[in-house]
């Protein structure tokens, strides 16, 4: 299928230039995010002694390395992308997941109470569904653009991918250097009883991968079903609304 967007026009060479070293930077950008995750998750685990003499700790270590590098992956591919066509998607990808990123920095913030407590249960409920209806808005716009509902999914699915790393960024940094639970705290969790762990700080460095690691695999399959969901709504209003040809 080819798109109107596709096709070269006069002057584009320097804006398809610009924007294939902004693409570069991007990428790079994700790249450094996923060595500093696992350099954190490298560090977390040597500060817990004890962290290899549990049952099962390798498997929390392995799950969330495979994902980041599973990441790294996708990064190295998306950067050699060329053609309008994948400048929209890319763009629009960059943009909600920044965006989303962002509010999930606020709220794993909120949460340890950086730069202030704020509490209730409305509160993630709120950023979640912020954060899932901009991953929608994401493969709404793009389908709109490029008229295409593949594209609208993966820029829904991509934004997703770049807010869950930024945001496991954020989480990592809190939970490893600046607001570590005490393990005194953690031997009170009922997660932590049932474990049969016999050393809590091992356990919350445990915790603190596991929640990396599901986060960065869920993060896409919910932006595909919402992402999905916008954009056959956005095919079908705009066929609805798109005048016949005679």
């Amino acid at each position: 299928m080819v798109y109107a967007s596709d096709t070269p026009k006069a002057g584009d060479a320097p804006k398809a230039g610009s924007f294939i070293l902004g693409r570069t930077f991007h990428g790079y950008a994700l790249q450094v995010l996923i060595a500093v995750n696992i350099a954190m998750t490298a560090v977390g685990v040597s500060r817990s002694p004890a962290f290899f003499s549990q049952s099962g700790a390798r498997t929390f270590v392995l799950e969330t390395v495979c994902a980041l590098l599973a990441y790294a992956v996708a990064t190295v591919y998306l950067a050699r992308t060329r053609g309008p066509y994948w400048d929209s998607i890319l763009t629009s990808a960059f943009v909600f997941g920044v965006t989303t990123g962002i509010f999930e920095v606020m709220n794993v913030g909120f949460e340890n109470g950086i730069p202030l407590v704020v509490r209730g249960p409305l509160l993630p409920i709120g950023f979640m569904l912020l954060v899932f209806t901009s991953w929608g808005i994401a493969g709404f716009r793009t389908t709109r653009s490029l008229n295409s509902v593949r594209a609208g999914i993966l820029a829904a699915v991509l934004s997703a991918a770049i807010c869950m790393l930024i945001a496991v960024t954020a989480g990592f940094v809190v939970e490893f250097f600046l607001a570590p639970p005490e393990p005194t705290y953690v031997s009170t969790w009922a997660e932590f009883k049932r474990s049969g762990w016999t050393d809590a700080g091992a356990f919350a460095v445990a915790n603190t991968l596991d929640s990396g690691f599901t986060h960065l695999v869920v993060a896409p399959i919910v932006a595909l079903l919402f992402g999905g969901l916008a954009s056959l709504i956005s095919q079908f209003t705009h066929s609805k609304t798109t005048p016949i040809s005679q």
